[in-house]
């Protein structure tokens, strides 16, 4: 073809071959089902004999949106969560400020549809992730159409603008705290390892034994729990192995925690004490008051969307920005 530009867009490759932007999209990426035939059909288009090669495909250049997208895990649908609703907060009210709106866009572990939708169809300039996994669906996506994006949690790439809440540090000083309170069985009850801040913070847990040279029970971890039965059953199985403290990953486990206790007629303090990675009015509301790791979810929120707005006006930022923590005690461990 002659006079053939260097980089071609999705647009133009499924216009040209007479299918959707999306099976382009896959077919580049490897992800999602499309044929091989259709694959070999998009690479034989933009000239690539190899398959495993970045593909030369941009967005179409178009004027400012205006627009950012906030990506929220399916599962926080409801938006109810104190740390999802304060995040929330700090990126609406610095997008706000820079003239800036702000869209919903909703992603599961490997559906990722909503916003390839968004993407393709040019509603935002920016995206900030709410959420990071360790095997990141929306981290490959973002990255394969080129679009600047902050990641709140940890991403194991340096060149990702991230910024986090130093979730290891917190959660290795709350277990600290504890052992030198004179525990030694302390139970821990956290979700899913695929998200980054649920492995940062069993590794703060497993780090605080290690500082302090006590020894693990396996026995008492408990992960994986992401639904109520899930919290029920290792509930169930911590406290058969007689812990004195249930160490819970974030305040809504806590808190269901704590209710559940109640009705087991179980007391916090006295017959086990409950505390938490995680702080909120959940846990401060709660009688007795539940001991937490406390984070400025607010301002986590703010220093994303203003780490993005910065990359779009095409200013040097840090790429790695980690914010504070405090540990307080209370009620439930005393």
């Amino acid at each position: 073809m002659a006079g053939k530009r260097d980089e071609v867009t999705i647009a133009e490759v499924a216009e040209a071959l007479n299918i959707s932007k999306t099976t382009v999209s896959r077919a580049i990426s490897g992800k999602g089902r499309v044929s091989e035939a259709t694959r070999a059909r998009v690479f034989d288009y933009i000239g690539k004999g190899r398959q495993d090669a970045a593909a030369p495909l941009r967005t179409a250049q178009q004027g400012p949106t205006n627009n950012l997208a906030l990506v929220i895990p399916k599962h926080f649908m409801r938006l109810d969560l104190p740390f999802l609703r304060k995040c929330m907060g700090g990126v609406w009210n610095m997008a706000a400020q820079r003239g800036y709106d702000l869209l919903l866009c909703y992603a599961g572990e490997t559906d990722v549809g909503q916003l390839e939708r968004q993407l393709e169809s040019h509603k935002v300039d920016g995206v900030i992730l709410s959420r990071t996994m360790l095997h990141d669906e929306c981290v490959q996506t973002l990255q394969r159409y080129n679009v600047p994006f902050v990641a709140i949690g940890r991403v194991d790439d340096d060149k990702v603008p991230q910024v986090d809440n130093d979730q290891v540090g917190a959660t290795a000083e709350m277990t600290r705290l504890l052992l030198q309170l004179g525990m030694r069985r302390i139970a821990y009850m956290g979700g899913c390892t695929n998200y980054t801040v649920n492995e940062d913070r069993l590794r703060g847990y497993l780090r605080g034994f290690s500082d302090c040279g006590v020894q693990v029970d396996q026995k008492l971890i408990w992960t994986g729990i992401e639904t109520s039965e899930q919290r029920i059953d290792a509930l169930e199985g911590a406290l058969e192995q007689k812990p004195e403290c249930l160490l819970c990953a974030d305040d809504s486990m806590a808190a269901a925690v704590l209710q559940e206790l109640r009705a087991r007629h179980i007391k916090v303090p006295e017959q086990v004490k409950l505390a938490s990675f995680y702080d909120s009015e959940l846990l401060t509301s709660s009688t007795p008051q539940i001991s937490a790791a406390q984070f400025d979810g607010e301002r986590l929120g703010a220093t994303a969307c203003r780490m993005l707005l910065d990359i779009l006006a095409g200013k040097q930022i840090a790429l790695r920005q980690m914010q504070g923590y405090q540990v307080i005690l209370r009620e439930s461990t005393k």
